[in-house]
């Protein structure tokens, strides 16, 4: 008898398209979910809801929560590395990322982040999730460092039964030209 697969994931995301022509050959080769379809990015919320739950109201509910966030620019200033060994490059200021993380718990508090396993809240793109990832390969990144950013919208991103990840729903922050 075979294992039961495992379940779908969801999650709410902020891609940063001006990192991905620094950390994009890092991230297919040591960050197994850049080449499932998910883009550079920081993490809002993740695991999010399965799948098969979101509904309408959902989006609607996440939406109503973004819509309260402006646009902002941030900057991508170090590279750093998790005790767990992933690494990865740190946002400054983070407290924006740090705010919208909480505004969603808030309204969905059934799903914490990374389901409560860390007690403080570290906004991060991760650039490699191995602890066996070359750090000097890695650093080679630092020369590219800061790279300024702008957050535009979230994205919820869900999993398929292939386990690839595709964009599900896009939120504009508030003065965003994408609004």
């Amino acid at each position: 008898m075979s294992e039961p697969a495992p379940p779908l994931e969801s999650a709410l995301l902020l891609p940063v398209p001006e990192a991905e022509p620094c950390v994009q050959r890092h991230r297919f080769r040591h960050d197994s979910v850049a080449l499932r379809g998910v883009p550079a990015h920081i993490t809002v919320l993740y695991p999010f809801v399965a799948p098969d739950q979101i509904s309408d109201a959902t989006t609607r509910a996440v939406g109503d929560v973004l819509a309260q966030f402006p646009e902002f620019p941030f900057g991508l200033t170090s590279l750093e590395r998790f005790p767990e060994g992933a690494t990865y490059l740190a946002p400054d200021p983070a407290d924006p990322f740090i705010r919208l993380t909480t505004a969603i718990v808030e309204r969905f508090p059934e799903h914490p982040p990374y389901s409560g396993a860390h007690a403080e809240v570290i906004p991060h793109l991760t650039v490699a999730q191995s602890p066996d990832a070359p750090i000097d390969e890695l650093a080679e990144i630092e020369r590219h460092l800061p790279i300024p950013c702008v957050a535009r919208e979230a994205w919820l991103m869900v999993e398929d039964d292939d386990h690839h990840w595709r964009k599900r729903s896009r939120f504009p922050l508030a003065g965003s030209a994408r609004a």
